[in-house]
């Protein structure tokens, strides 16, 4: 099995992302091998070189000096991992202890990926708390079915050989994209609601825009994928989960308004929102790790 991570300038998060995946393969279960694709600018390579140089697990380094883009980083650890399983984590993610096993266990003969349950942590202002709330929704959505909300590429888990599929650069939805390949595929895509996966809402406007735009707009490029593999999630269904989740998180449900009747006035301040190479948000790295693992 191989753990694959694009990253791109994660020099905040990286230490405490290392140190999660090495205790997952001391204490459960051994990880033959992490590939990491790096594009940074950053300090996130030095961190990634120090850590390995006394680290038991079994590192590789892929780094770049000029910044590709995620779908470059997934077609070189595809290309790379000597795995029959590859286990994709976003690098500005904590995954649970159990995270890595639960997303293998979900790939089988006729299950081709596996995705994973986003668990939002210290969501802060109202741009946070639209995140959690948005995060809820989707969690409810994949547990009522099949839908193009189905993969989110913060952590997920693919046979090799579907992988070995290239990922056009100019995909911004990668994980979407992936999931149609698998479906073309013949291969069933499975939620596992029990394979958690830690990440830090963003807590700034721009950052929150930039992440619903660019979702949208990832979406809309690949929307014939959607329509002809009949994946498309049913408007009374999101209609339906969303009033569930407002009844049970009221205030959520209201940051969520104010924070889309701002969307027009922040997405003019931004730029790249239709690039895969899009606009990183700095408000959703450095999760508190120490006060993460009293949780586990």
């Amino acid at each position: 099995m191989t753990i694959g991570i694009p990253a791109y300038n994660e020099e905040q998060n990286m230490p405490n992302f290392l140190q999660s995946l090495e205790e997952q393969h001391i204490r459960e279960f051994a990880i033959s091998e992490v590939i990491v694709s790096d594009d940074s600018s950053d300090g996130t390579p030095e961190i990634v070189r120090r850590f390995a140089a006394h680290s038991s697990l079994n590192i590789k380094l892929l780094h770049h000096d000029a910044r590709r883009g995620a779908a470059a980083a997934w077609n070189e650890i595809f290309q790379q991992a000597t795995g029959d399983v590859i286990v994709l984590y976003d690098a500005d993610t904590i995954p649970h202890p159990s995270c890595t096993e639960q997303l293998v266990s979900g790939v089988r003969e006729n299950v081709g990926l596996c995705s994973s349950k986003s668990q939002p942590v210290q969501p802060r202002g109202i741009a946070g708390r639209a995140s959690a709330f948005i995060s809820s929704w989707l969690r409810s959505v994949r547990l009522s079915g099949l839908s193009q909300y189905t993969v989110m590429g913060r952590a997920l888990a693919v046979d090799s050989k579907v992988a070995k599929v290239q990922i056009p650069p100019d995909i911004i939805a990668i994980d979407l994209y992936l999931q149609c390949k698998v479906l073309e595929a013949g291969l069933g895509v499975a939620y596992n609601d029990s394979a958690i996966v830690y990440f830090q809402p963003a807590s700034t406007m721009q950052d929150l825009t930039s992440q619903v735009v660019r979702a949208a707009n990832g979406h809309n490029q690949i929307k014939d994928y959607i329509s002809r593999l009949k994946i498309g999630l049913p408007a009374r269904v999101a209609v339906a989960h969303a009033i569930k989740n407002a009844v049970a998180d009221p205030a959520g449900a209201a940051s969520v308004a104010i924070a889309y009747s701002l969307i027009p006035y922040y997405r003019s301040r931004l730029a790249q929102t239709n690039s895969a190479k899009w606009h990183t948000a700095q408000s959703s790295k450095a999760i508190d790790y120490q006060q993460l693992k009293a949780r586990f």
